[in-house]
């Protein structure tokens, strides 16, 4: 069985199972569970407190990969540096996926990293009405980064997200979007010995070196 983070069990039926159209069953949670008969004792309490890496897009699930340990490890040093500035600044709220926040009807989206400010949390909606920042770690293949490169960034705008950051481990890069009006436009792309810096949140910045050299650090024992 699997859950967030996990590999399933039959993951090779999950890489080519049946991908579901509109209007059909939602095959891919099938290949996410054992096949009858194939349930264990392990299996089923796991199977009760499950969840997906899954948006809701125009009324459809769409499932999305699941995430590497490397891709783990730059969301935990970005909600770490995201959550003191937060608690620094006392303007809101970091958090982290799985939290969902809602874009518009029928579209709910879950960023990696993202903040909430004061009037939000003090709603204290399950999923809230957008962000004032959202994160978004690149996944590996062309389709998962043409989601976050590309659509997201057209659903975020739409949705009046003031800043999107775009980080890319394949290119070791941090990309700053501000909202102007409807559209993002680039506040700064920042490579290696640089500092990437938030416009909504000064308090926030990231050492770009340091960012992705947290992902190769080995755990001393």
């Amino acid at each position: 069985m699997i859950g967030r983070g996990a590999v399933p069990d039959n993951h090779e039926l999950f890489q080519t199972g049946r991908i579901s159209q509109r209007g059909e069953p939602s095959w891919e949670m099938a290949y996410c569970f054992p096949r009858q008969g194939e349930w264990t004792d392990e299996d089923f309490p796991a199977f009760e407190s499950s969840t997906f890496p899954v948006e809701l897009v125009d009324g459809c699930l769409e499932f999305l990969p699941m995430p590497t340990y490397r891709h783990q490890r730059l969301v935990r040093f970005l909600f770490l540096q995201l959550d003191r500035a937060a608690q620094s600044s006392r303007r809101g709220e970091a958090s982290f996926a799985p939290f969902p926040i809602r874009l518009w009807d029928s579209r709910c989206c879950e960023p990696d990293v993202l903040f909430l400010g004061a009037e939000r949390v003090a709603r204290r909606e399950d999923a809230p009405q957008a962000a004032e920042i959202v994160i978004e770690v690149l996944s590996q293949g062309q389709t998962n980064r043409e989601r976050d490169l590309v659509t997201k960034r057209n659903d975020y705008a739409r949705a009046q997200i003031p800043e999107y950051w775009i980080v890319d481990p394949e290119q070791l890069s941090v990309k700053v979007l501000v909202l102007a009006l409807d559209q993002y436009l680039v506040h700064g792309e920042f490579m290696s010995e640089t500092i990437a810096t938030l416009v909504f949140l000064p308090e926030f910045s990231v050492n770009v070196t340091d960012l992705f050299a947290s992902a190769q650090t080995d755990v001393q024992g």
